[in-house]
């Protein structure tokens, strides 16, 4: 059977090297190739973890989510401390009908903040998802028309390390070595276009308030307690409004 299959591959391969070098009818055997080919790499890559970081837009979106979920969370915090005093007062109450009572009490508080924690998570989940394809559109269309005028076939998005510190952490390592997707180990500085990509998202879609001001994300307040070489040969897109 194997000595077969040997057979049949070899005169499989053998007739369409026949097939190959008979010229069609009317034509002449290429001799040269064609002058179109390109003659520079047609492909491009850009760190989107660093695009996120840096993107205003994102930044502020992000900032507002959070702010969102602190004014969402104040009744939560008000029975959480509730919650405590109660928990105190059951441990210290030596009659068992007033810790009965204080248990119940604490079993309907617990049920309250769950119930609200969930409504809260849905709200937040609801605006993220609408506010990450936002994103999505902006960022493609930024990377589309870099692509366009750059001539890159190909745009590779990974994941990366953003800051010094970042590149010694275990887990970004792990995640390289574990990716999702493609990840290039190496890119030379020409072919990445993150920081193109920044420019020109802060550039077509800065972050605005309410009233339609530009935010400066640099100078968000707190909330709670608690650099990039131009690639060489890569243009950046012309503002929307001229393109």
């Amino acid at each position: 059977m194997t000595r077969f299959i040997r057979r049949l591959t070899a005169s499989a391969a053998l007739t369409l090297m026949a097939i190959l070098s008979v010229p069609a009818q009317g034509q002449q055997p290429a001799t040269t190739l064609p002058t179109n080919v390109p003659t520079r790499p047609t492909i491009a890559v850009f760190n989107m973890a660093a695009v996120m970081r840096d993107y205003g837009k994102a930044k502020y979106q992000v900032y507002l989510l959070n702010k969102k979920r602190e004014e969402l969370s104040k009744d939560i915090l008000v029975w959480r401390s509730e919650l405590a005093k109660l928990q105190q007062e059951y441990q210290q109450q030596q009659v068992a009908e007033l810790r009965d009572k204080i248990g119940k009490q604490m079993v309907d508080l617990s049920r309250k903040i769950q119930d609200r924690e969930a409504e809260v998570n849905r709200i937040l989940n609801d605006e993220a998802s609408a506010i990450i394809s936002q994103l999505y559109d902006e960022i493609k269309m930024v990377v589309d028309k870099t692509a366009e005028m750059n001539g890159y076939h190909i745009v590779f998005a990974y994941p990366d390390a953003v800051t010094a510190e970042e590149l010694k952490n275990p887990m970004i390592k792990e995640l390289k070595l574990k990716p999702p997707a493609a990840q290039p180990f190496y890119v030379a500085r020409h072919v990445d276009l993150t920081p193109v990509l920044i420019q020109t998202l802060n550039a077509w879609y800065p972050p605005k308030d309410a009233q339609g001001n530009i935010v400066d994300v640099n100078k968000l307040p707190p909330l709670g307690a608690g650099s990039g070489v131009t690639p060489t040969g890569a243009s950046a897109p012309a503002p929307s409004g001229q393109r």
